[in-house]
């Protein structure tokens, strides 16, 4: 008769109360060799942990600080499961022998019960979301999965929101923006199935940037650990968008290689009306319709070399294609005192073609008592070769055509080393350098048409702008615990250089550091109740494009004109935090927060008599925002889970006057497991009006409701999503004003109704050799 065992795990009893203040022992393999970096966790005899370590080069694990009392003892690691029988626990807790078996071995001799990770996992400064305790349908993107992810809502434009604010992405380690500079578009096209695990960290260490939102969303993908070759392949299709990902996996014992093909086609269509008002009874009328096709193409190639169980090598390359056409069509009338004193049509086609280059490195050293060094270098190129064609008519007539030619690149270089040191399993030091060196260069070339002579260069329209800037950094954190409490402490220091130079002339930017602190109050109520405080000071840099005087004439009724005066925004956040698990494996998630700015960047809108708008930026708003964040991710019975979020935000904006605002936004995902294999979902989110200095953008609502299907034990698997279905089109109405104007806005989004994904595993591997488990476990 099999026997069943937890997978990975082996449950040591102390037989009698630990009188030391000290337990030790040794991992070790079936041949009596030690085992490096396999993880030993103390439980509470509640299951709740007490602290987790992992081996040294030659095996040995310890505990220090541990209070009298019963304690559990678990082991696992990587390529390895355990038998039942293991020697008892001596009262002393001392030399204990933990002997771990091959996998493979065990999968000869024993029927194995797999057992998945809670869907929602407690850490000191945030959560983490298993997608492997999830229903996970056909075709989903990350997108789609981070829905399902506590506090964390995805908005119309893609956009990842916590608390009701962007969330900085990081994708293994890298900031998403490395990987693509539209980071919605990437979460589209990053396959939900590539996943292992999402953290949610609402209070970073001093090891991230201090650019950015107050929270950190850290995706780490999986790596494959099974020898031989595998592959996925991943297909989607709406009216919108169509496109499908092929990976392909290798590995032998030491070295694994990994090749991803990704297309996708795509069209959109959406249309806009408004109405601008002057205070000298001027009025502009706008209808236009936006229309866009494109494809997008994507190709890696990754590798990666495993010596030994305490060091890896990866490297990773990447190229994308991106061809885009794009048609605008404007009717505009102009009016003085509700008559119309003029009336044109204007059609623009824009054609453009981006290329994206990527290449990185990442080194990963673990030493004795769980000492680890990383390197990460990575490079990126970005190239842009894009133009239109306008032309206008008025009185039946073309009276005005022009055309651009815009070549430009964008060039990323980032160097990272980490190092953390534990002094024991509850306390370490984490410590770190940080280079990132970023250039813009645009060369953008108008041409006015005329009928004598044809085409003619624009030099008082035209740009030549070049940007580079350049940040160093260098932190400390360093994290204690003192019995129910944990405390964490970090400090960072940033130093930005800025050039510039547009014409060829150069534009005055300043250089400056920032000190950015932070620091982080944990306790323990009890094994599945915590509370936390926390504070850390941010910093919002100015994007190039905010700092060029040069004014940017492409859409010639609302002109855009950048201020090099402009200084970084900084933000003070403060934040309290309330966690609860439930036996069912629910959790519930409070967090109340402050944040305060005083040299906010906005934007300035100034009409002019012609109805023109000018745009620029300013320090010119202080900005406090209050807010409450409320989460319950709950499991209702054996296969229905339903996750919830609601937010509620006080805002104030205080310029020459003081505005105040309100924003709201509540949203549910709820899975339910169906017999034989099929499985349902559906989402709703709402939020009311979001605001701005000087205005608002509408409020918005989507939804889905959708089923799949998986055959032959998971190897296919189908799905069915309705989105939107009781309206072709999503409406959002909006209100700006500024110095002598104000506009009222109507915009209409095309819904893509129905979606249908498809997924296929195939290949075949094994698993023969121990191999090593990361501290960033990417997954198996």
């Amino acid at each position: 008769m099999a026997q069943k065992i937890p997978l990975c795990s082996l449950l040591v009893l102390a037989g009698t109360a630990v009188q030391g203040q000290q337990i030790t022992g040794i991992v070790r393999n079936h041949q009596q060799q030690p085992l490096a970096a396999a993880t030993v966790v103390l439980l509470r005899t509640d299951s709740s942990i007490a602290g987790t370590v992992r081996s040294n080069v030659s095996g040995l694990f310890s505990f220090d600080g541990v209070a009298a009392g019963r304690y559990l003892l678990q082991a696992s690691h990587l390529g390895y499961g355990i038998f039942c029988c293991a020697p008892a626990v001596s009262p002393s807790a001392q030399n204990i022998i933990i002997t771990l078996q091959p996998l493979a071995q065990q999968l000869e001799e024993v029927e194995v019960q797999s057992q998945r990770p809670p869907p929602v996992e407690r850490r000191l400064d945030g959560l983490v979301y298993n997608p492997a305790s999830d229903v996970v349908a056909a075709g989903s993107n990350a997108q789609d999965l981070l829905q399902r992810v506590p506090f964390i809502t995805v908005n119309q434009d893609g956009e990842v929101l916590l608390h009701g604010n962007n969330v900085r992405v990081f994708i293994n380690n890298k900031p998403a923006e490395f990987y693509s500079t539209n980071v919605p578009d990437l979460l589209r096209q990053l396959t939900a199935a590539d996943i292992a695990r999402i953290e949610v960290i609402t209070h970073p260490s001093a090891r991230y940037d201090a650019e950015g939102a107050s929270a950190v969303l850290q995706i780490w993908l999986k790596r494959n650990r099974l020898r031989g070759l595998t592959g996925t392949l991943n297909a989607n299709a709406h009216r919108l968008e169509t496109g499908y990902t092929l990976k392909l996996n290798y590995r032998l014992s030491k070295i694994y290689g990994a090749a991803e093909v990704l297309q996708g086609f795509y069209n959109s269509y959406n249309n806009e009306t408004s109405e601008r008002h002057g205070l000298n009874t001027f009025a502009n009328r706008q209808y236009t319709d936006n229309t866009s096709r494109g494809r997008t193409n994507f190709f890696t190639l990754e590798g990666g070399w495993e010596p030994d169980s305490t060091q890896s090598l990866d490297v990773l390359l990447r190229l994308g294609i991106f061809p885009v056409k794009r048609r605008n069509e404007l009717e505009a009338q102009q009016l003085e005192q509700g008559d119309v004193s003029r009336a044109y049509s204007r059609t623009t086609w824009r054609e453009a073609h981006y290329r994206y280059y990527l290449a990185s490195l990442t080194y990963t050293r673990r030493f004795s008592r769980d000492r680890e060094l990383s390197v990460i270098a990575g490079a990126n190129n970005r190239v842009n070769r894009s133009g239109y064609t306008m032309q206008q008519v008025e009185n039946a007539q073309q009276n005005y055509r022009e055309k651009n030619i815009n070549a430009g690149s964008n060039y990323d270089l980032m160097l990272q080393t980490d190092y953390v040191h534990p002094f024991s399993s509850s306390a370490k030091l984490e410590t770190g350098l940080k280079y990132i060196a970023r250039a813009v260069n645009s060369d953008y070339e108008l041409y006015a048409f005329n009928n004598n002579t044809g085409y003619q260069h624009d030099s008082a329209r035209s740009q030549l702008f070049d940007f580079l800037q350049n940040v160093a950094a260098v932190y400390a954190s360093y994290e204690q615990g003192l019995g129910k409490w944990k405390i964490r402490a970090g400090l960072r220091y940033e130093y930005t250089q800025l050039k510039a130079q547009r014409q060829a002339h150069a534009v005055a930017l300043q250089p400056y550091g920032t000190l950015v602190p932070n620091l982080l109050v944990y306790r323990d109520i009890s094994s599945k109740v915590s509370t936390t405080l926390s504070y850390a000071r941010r910093i919002r840099r100015p994007d190039p494009y905010h700092l060029t005087p040069a004014a940017d004439y492409s859409d010639s009724l609302n002109i855009t004109e950048g201020n090099p005066d402009l200084v970084p925004e900084l933000l003070h956040h403060v934040e309290a935090g309330f966690s609860a698990l439930f036996d069912n494996n629910s959790s519930l998630n409070l967090a109340l927060y402050y944040d305060h700015a005083d040299n906010s960047i906005q934007s300035t809108r100034v009409m002019h008599a012609n109805g023109i708008i000018y745009n620029s930026y300013a320090n010119l708003a202080g900005q406090r925002k209050a807010g409450a964040s409320l989460n319950a991710n709950m499991n209702i019975g054996q296969y229905f889970k339903l996750n919830t979020n609601l937010v509620y935000n006080y805002m104030e904006f205080r310029s020459s006057h003081t505005f105040t605002y309100n924003y709201m936004e509540a949203s549910a995902t709820a899975t339910r497991q169906l017999p034989k294999g099929f499985g349902a979902e559906g989402n709703i989110r709402y939020s009311t009006r979001y605001p701005f200095l000087y205005g608002y953008v509408g409020n918005w609502l989507t939804y889905y409701l959708g089923v799949n299907k998986k055959l032959a034990d998971g190897k296919y698997a189908v799905s069915i999503r309705f989105q939107n279905f009781l309206n072709p089109y999503n409406v959002s109405e909006g209100f700006f004003f500024g110095e002598s104007y104000t506009e009222n806005f109507t915009r209409r989004f095309r819904n893509p109704f129905v979606r249908a994904g498809f997924s296929y595993k195939f290949g075949k591997a094994y698993n023969n050799r121990p191999q090593r488990e990361r501290r960033n476990a990417e997954g198996l």
